[in-house]
């Protein structure tokens, strides 16, 4: 009888992708080894670093620092508001969002929705102060995302909702001047740690992009008023380090305008130098896209009697912003992580509180102090929202089939 042939290898697999990947060839093997020894060794170290030498009980004492800095303790329920609202319309725009683009909303959401989770649970068991508002965070992000699986009709209303969300959120965050109870007044200058870091980026990420688009568009204009002074705020702009930016923005905007300048908080001077540093850039970003679209596109929607705007607006300028999809990514991610140099205007965002928590005299009776543990503490925020933004753009360019024919 013929003996019985061994089975083919499996090409699929756990089995098949490590041989694939990592275990090809005995170079690739030596290199894979070498790397999981190299890793297991830091992470050994780190780990028990963090378990057993790392001081943490500063972080902990510090938490509300780092998250609104000087923001009064009887009216936290504002910010905890605010979160509930937009949970809630992120909620009912990842239930009502269809098949596409709504995988990538409801990614985002049920991914923010884990880290309320986690925040609720120990607000529930140690943070007595905002138990009920997280809690009320969690239902409000619960109740939006039914509400858009059962009416996914409210999708057309959301846009809406999502524009008048924003100056509500302005007025509940300030306060109502003139008055002395909950709704009273509280300062800008008392705005801090991770949620002014939110604010600057989020109104600077959402303004710049249609700034962006106008002064990428000015600069290809025939007219020559509009496009010289479109090139030339660019250029001008781009030409200087964002940090000049800010200081220009702090002591000069007073002097151009003839105003005493405690008259200009410091947040709007923070939110005008990194919405036009970012504004210049995202002109030139979507300028890049511009010029890729090829040149038929266009003079084929004019041969269908389309005018020069609706060649722009519905052929040309949706195939750009398509095609720089990952540049306007990682601008966005650059500019939430540039929001740390607006303690040159004088603000205390998140990352300028890691060094009040690091200077405070309990902190500095740790032997080594606890700067470190700070530090990766703010790596770990950082790290988080940046991928979350990042793959949420990889996601997107898969959807639109950025770089595919």
């Amino acid at each position: 009888m013929t003996e019985a042939r061994r089975p083919p290898v499996a090409q699929t697999g756990v089995g098949a992708w490590l041989r694939r990947n990592l275990f090809g060839s005995v170079l690739s093997s030596a290199a894979t080894l070498l790397l999981v020894a190299a890793a297991v060794y830091v992470l050994w170290n780190l780990l028990s670093w963090m378990i057993f030498s790392a001081s943490w009980q500063q972080l902990w004492n510090n938490l509300k620092l780092f998250a609104v800095y000087r923001y009064p303790a009887d009216v936290l329920w504002r910010p905890l508001s605010v979160t509930a609202m937009f949970m809630a319309l992120l909620g009912a725009t990842a239930g009502a969002a269809k098949e596409g683009t709504g995988r990538i909303v409801r990614g985002v959401f049920l991914q923010l929705f884990a880290l309320v989770l986690v925040l609720t649970v120990l607000a529930l068991l140690y943070w007595e102060g905002v138990r009920w508002g997280w809690l009320a965070v969690s239902v409000s992000a619960v109740l939006g995302y039914a509400l858009g699986l059962l009416q996914p009709r409210i999708l057309v209303g959301l846009l809406w909702a999502w524009l008048a969300a924003l100056p509500v959120a302005f007025f509940l965050l300030f306060g109502l001047p003139g008055s002395r109870g909950p709704l009273r007044v509280v300062p800008t200058r008392d705005w801090g740690g991770f949620m002014l870091t939110l604010i600057l980026s989020v109104v600077g990420i959402t303004v710049s992009f249609p700034l962006g688009v106008a002064l990428a568009l000015g600069r290809r204009s025939r007219l020559p008023a509009i496009k010289y002074v479109c090139i030339a705020f660019i250029e001008v702009v781009r030409g200087a380090p964002l940090i000049t930016w800010l200081y220009i923005a702090s002591l000069m905007v007073p002097l151009l305008l003839n105003i005493d300048a405690d008259r200009i908080s410091a947040l709007n001077k923070a939110l005008v130098a990194l919405t036009l540093f970012s504004a210049a850039y995202m002109a030139e970003n979507v300028r890049g896209g511009l010029q890729a679209v090829a040149k038929g596109q266009g003079e084929a929607a004019r041969a269908l009697g389309l005018s020069a705007w609706q060649s722009m607006r519905l052929i040309v300028l949706p195939q750009a912003l398509r095609a720089v999809i990952p540049a306007i990514v990682g601008l966005s991610i650059g500019l939430f992580k540039d929001t740390s140099l607006v303690l040159i205007v004088g603000l205390q965002d998140f990352f300028q509180v890691h060094n009040i928590v690091a200077q405070q005299p309990a902190a500095l009776q740790v032997q080594g102090g606890v700067r470190l543990e700070l530090s990766l503490f703010l790596a770990l925020v950082y790290w988080y929202f940046a991928f979350r933004m990042s793959r949420a753009s990889r996601q997107l360019e898969a959807e639109l089939g950025v770089g595919t024919r």
